[in-house]
């Protein structure tokens, strides 16, 4: 097992006293036993799960850099990564697990991958490669950015695959998935405006990261997106 999650696992067992519950945690094929948790221990439980998801990211870390950290393994990790912050509300300006909004949650979950984003979807518009507008041309990870009534980019999900995107969106209350040929995914493809795939080294994504700041600095965060309710 990797020393940084023997560690883990160790502060579990210190912060989680023994009890009548028991539970023996997988991550990524390395299994972690003996961590006891009390049922009725809130507290301890939320410490519990923030460490185990601080495992998570790091055995994904661990699993990027054992292919290479390729543009596309990345990609799909900020994805698998989105996927577990599914529920999370919607906030204006929010950054955090505690709410996002759009850009928030995407410059989030890339950061966790080891990309830096800039932190709007004006800015963002301006990270990575460009690629055609064009659902046939999509792949996972994707930064897909779309238009608000003023014709303006204000909004950015991240493409998952399958004729999905996932994204914190103000009209579906918070971060979930969108089939894109629904009636409500009509919405989004007929608002799509750009798309943008993140490449590069973590020096020349720090440049981009740099440049963008300079040249297309934070005016204010997104407004909601004006796509139909999600009930």
């Amino acid at each position: 097992m990797p020393r940084c999650l023997v560690g883990l696992a160790v502060l579990a067992s210190l912060l989680l006293p023994p009890s009548a519950l028991s539970a023996q945690i997988s991550i990524s094929g390395i299994s972690i036993s003996g961590i006891d948790i009390y049922g009725s221990d809130i507290n301890r439980i939320r410490r519990a799960a923030k460490i185990l998801r601080t495992a998570r990211d790091v055995a994904d870390a661990g699993t990027i850099a054992a292919n290479g950290g390729s543009t596309r393994k990345r990609a799909q990790s900020a994805v698998a990564t989105g996927r577990r912050y599914v529920g999370v509300p919607y906030v204006w300006g929010g950054s955090t697990p505690r709410g996002f909004d759009c850009s928030g949650f995407v410059q989030y979950v890339y950061k966790k991958n080891g990309v830096p984003l800039p932190r709007t979807s004006r800015q963002m518009a301006h990270a990575g490669q460009r690629v055609s507008a064009s659902l046939a041309n999509l792949r996972e990870g994707d930064l897909m950015l779309f238009r608000g009534r003023n014709g303006v980019i204000n909004h950015v999900a991240l493409y998952a695959g399958r004729n999905r995107i996932l994204h914190s969106s103000s009209s579906a209350g918070g971060v979930g998935f969108d089939d894109l040929s629904s009636r409500r995914g009509q919405y989004f493809r007929t608002h799509l405006v750009a798309v943008r795939r993140v490449n590069g080294n973590g020096r020349s994504l720090m440049e981009a990261l740099e440049k963008i700041y300079r040249d297309f600095p934070f005016e204010e965060f997104d407004a909601p997106d004006q796509a139909p309710r999600k009930w």
